[in-house]
């Protein structure tokens, strides 16, 4: 009873932590715990600890800790990851002390205990509970500053000690993909509960002789021993066959399951009678291989608000889950042999994923909505707006699943399919992908604007791009959305939900998302198991992921006497996932609509494709050790994407526009064009660009060489491009050669020759006669405002672009 929820930690509200944080870090720190950036949170007491740790692109909206401005978004986009390790005791809602090693010292607490304080608001059952006396060691941080190097800050006053930076982390670490359900307590706690003879004859199962030692001895003799993955695999080499198959059946579902989901994983995989399974599981149990919980550790759950947990009654320890090494089965499928019964069998079709080429997708897709305009603001609608208002209600008082509030518009995916052809599906995958970049910004006004990132090309497709595909992959897997549930209505199924007595979705904030999310981050748990690189058959693996875990789509619904959604095939008639039939018809298209759509995009598997359209067999392909496990690909996997471009790599239209097909090996042209161009969307899969006196003028005032552009010109030149770029060259090299000939103050309209020889030449080309009031220098002249911009035109046309100074 110790380790009950203090109240100030049961009664703290979203409305407090902006008391503690302002109304910046509070709105910063509720973003970061949004988008699944806080992690590794545990709580001892009144003190809430984790980790937050912001990828690259995540600290655009982070502020410098110096200065308290915030960072330009492109310079922050290309940051390297940063972990911050917090520490938060809630004295009381006005009143906290924070450790942090972000170091910021202010009246207030940082964004990034701010953040940790609304993961418990939202999701306090994620917090794992820790013995008050625990160390330091045992919780989230194990290398914090000493006492007398850390930073203690209250509500409302402000201390001078130091901080000491945290120790770095790894460029690429392996994603978290686990159960959803893990216990939180150790092996020393469940030897605790054991008796002396009890440990002794567990101790002997290990073969470590216990006589002349005391209970206290034997644990730590235990835990030694179980931390030594050899001792544990010999033990489980004693096992009998059906044995060792229902502890890998178990490792693999997670490793901690019900009473009843347990009997279920055995009855599916056909180990034998309810007999037999007690049977195995005191066998088991007896050489501490899986664990039964005890019901002190469900009060102290219960009491921790933890109820995602409260179904866990078995669970493989730890150690026992880290020495196994338990491979997923797979059923090859050979993709040289023809398919089908019949007369006419036929050879499947093979679609090879191309790891980067959902990048350049994004670039193109990215720059074709740029400058976008929507629907008008008042118009948009959310899960709470009208959009439900008119749904129908079925006879038994269901409503259709609603759009989730990340779904493109039609309109937009309408405009993408004109000048980018692709599957809707896809378009819309990618448009919430740029959206959470964000490469993709909205502006809400009369009207939705949407704009492009302008250093987007510079991410997607220069040095950096594998960071990128890295982070763009992490936040994809952690985001909290519903889209791949709501795809299931284009398989002619209905998502139905209960509704409320006013016609709205009876579900609780966030319900659908989680519960989506968890389902995608266990398949992918399973995935990671697959061997690299052979053809597994899809029914069969289908077939064992029903044995293994039949409602992981839909596992929190099962515990409902009436459940909050279901899906059906017909109004009335919901499909059960515990029957195998229902479940290929749901969670089955679900698992291939995983398979065949993000996964293939995100370039982790090829695909066996029937005439019909249907699934047949997958490949993991090498990029699943980047994306899953973070290993850096090798030189050979990377020259891959750096095969030489399709030449001509860049064509001058009739129109003078500047088109380059959007490929990594097209990089070095498109940093050049980039600097001195300004982009126009996209055709024919290219990107396309225009050269103005503007743009010209923007990039020289910048510091960039022109010479570089003309070199870049002149290299194509002869290539076979003809009279468009050889005028496009001409027009650039007048441009250069006549830029600052000529300046103009916009302030006060004046014009500055660099001689009198040019002086001559304006008076000749153009009206500059007509606006001059009157000269006050032989080559420097007070003009009439009026005619400044007419002036300026007129220059353009001759090729003599003017130096504008612009008013202040």
């Amino acid at each position: 009873m110790d380790d009950i929820v203090p109240g100030a930690l049961q009664h703290l509200r979203e409305a407090d932590v902006i008391g503690l944080a302002g109304l910046a870090e509070a709105a910063l720190g509720q973003e970061y715990c949004r988008s699944g950036y806080v992690a590794t949170t545990k709580r001892r007491g009144m003190r809430l600890s984790g980790v937050v740790t912001l990828p690259g692109l995540a600290s655009s909206a982070e502020p410098d800790q110096q200065t308290g401005e915030k960072q330009d978004l492109h310079k922050a986009l290309t940051a390297p990851a940063r972990r911050f390790e917090v520490e938060v005791e809630v004295a009381d809602r006005n009143s906290c002390e924070v450790i942090c090693t972000c170091g910021k010292r202010a009246a207030f607490i940082c964004a990034h205990a701010a953040a940790l304080l609304y993961q418990w608001i939202n999701q306090p059952y994620a917090f794992v509970p820790l013995p008050p006396g625990a160390e330091r060691g045992n919780g989230v941080v194990s290398d914090w500053p000493v006492k007398g190097e850390i930073v203690a800050l209250k509500s409302g006053e402000e201390h001078s000690e130091t901080v000491k930076q945290g120790p770095s982390v790894a460029r690429y670490a392996p994603l978290a993909l686990s159960s959803r359900h893990q216990p939180a307590h150790t092996v020393e706690e469940t030897l605790a509960q054991l008796g002396l003879s009890e440990l002794r004859a567990l101790a002997r199962e290990y073969g470590i002789t216990p006589t002349g030692m005391s209970k206290q001895q034997l644990s730590e003799t235990m835990i030694e021993t179980l931390c030594q993955p050899e001792a544990v695999r010999r033990v489980v080499g004693t096992l009998e066959k059906p044995q060792r198959q229902l502890l890998a059946a178990f490792a693999l579902a997670g490793g901690s399951l019900s009473d009843e989901d347990l009997r279920g994983l055995f009855e599916r995989f056909s180990l034998g009678n309810s007999g037999t399974l007690q049977d195995m599981l005191l066998a088991l149990q007896a050489k501490l291989l899986i664990v039964r919980n005890s019901f002190n550790h469900s009060l102290q759950q219960r009491f921790n608000l933890s109820a995602s947990s409260l179904d866990i009654s078995w669970y493989i320890p730890r150690e026992v889950r880290e020495s196994l090494h338990v491979t997923l089965p797979i059923t090859p499928f050979n993709v040289e042999v023809p398919y089908g019964k019949g007369a006419n069998p036929s050879l499947p079709t093979l679609h090879h994923a191309q790891p980067y080429k959902l990048l350049e997708d994004l670039l193109l897709i990215a720059r074709a909505l740029d400058d976008f305009v929507g629907e008008p603001a008042e118009k948009s609608t959310s899960r709470s707006g009208s959009l439900l208002a008119g749904g129908r209600v079925s006879s038994d008082g269901s409503l259709a699943l609603p759009p989730p509030d990340d779904l493109p518009a039609l309109p937009l995916i309408e405009h993408l399919r004109a000048t980018a052809p692709r599957s809707p599906a896809f378009l819309r995958f990618a448009v919430r992908l740029l959206r959470l970049a964000p490469l993709l910004t909205r502006e809400e006004g009369g009207q939705t604007h949407l704009h492009a990132l302008p250093t987007a090309a510079r991410l997607l497709l220069g040095p950096t791009r594998l960071d990128i595909l890295y982070d763009l992959f992490t936040r994809w897997l952690k985001q909290t959305s519903y889209a791949e549930l709501y795809e299931l209505t284009e398989n002619g199924l209905r998502v139905r939900c209960r509704s409320t007595p006013l016609n709205q979705p009876d579900l609780r904030r966030g319900e659908l998302e989680q519960e989506n999310s968890e389902a995608r981050q266990d398949l992918l748990a399973l995935l990671a198991q697959v061997p690299v690189g052979e053809w597994v058959n899809f029914s069969a693996f289908a077939r064992f992921i029903y044995r293994l875990r039949p409602t992981f789509l839909q596992h929190r619904q099962q515990l409902f006497p009436s459940p909050h959604w279901w899906i059906e095939q017909e109004e009335g008639h919901p499909l059960r996932p515990t029957q195998l039939a229902d479940w290929l018809r749901a969670e089955g298209r679900y698992l291939a609509h995983l398979i065949q759509g993000p996964l293939h995009w995100w370039g982790l598997c090829d695909l066996a494709i029937s005439v019909h359209g249907q699934l047949l067999a997958f490949r993991l392909t090498s990029m699943t050790g980047f994306l899953f496990h973070g290993l850096i690909p090798s030189v050979q996997d990377q020259a891959r994407e750096t095969d030489a471009p399709v030449a001509p790599a860049l064509t001058v239209s009739p129109e003078g526009y500047v088109l380059i097909p959007c490929r990594p090996a097209n990089w070095p042209l498109i940093a050049i064009i980039e600097d001195f161009a300004e982009s126009k969307g996209v055709r024919d899969e290219k990107l396309v660009y225009v050269l103005t006196a503007r743009s010209l003028g923007e990039a020289i005032g910048r510091g960039r060489d022109p010479q570089a552009l003309l070199a870049l010109l002149r290299s194509f030149d002869g290539s076979g491009e003809g009279k468009a770029l050889r005028d496009l060259l001409e027009s650039m090299e007048r441009r250069i050669a006549n830029y600052g000939r000529v300046r103009l103050y916009t302030d006060v309209p004046l014009l500055q020759t660099a001689d009198s020889s040019v002086l001559q030449q304006l008076t000749a080309l153009t009206s500059l006669d007509e606006h001059i009031i009157r000269p006050i220098q032989p080559t420097l002249f007070l003009l009439r405002k009026r005619g400044v911009g007419r002036l300026v035109e007129e220059l353009k046309r001759r090729g003599l672009v003017p130096l504008v100074h612009e008013e202040v």
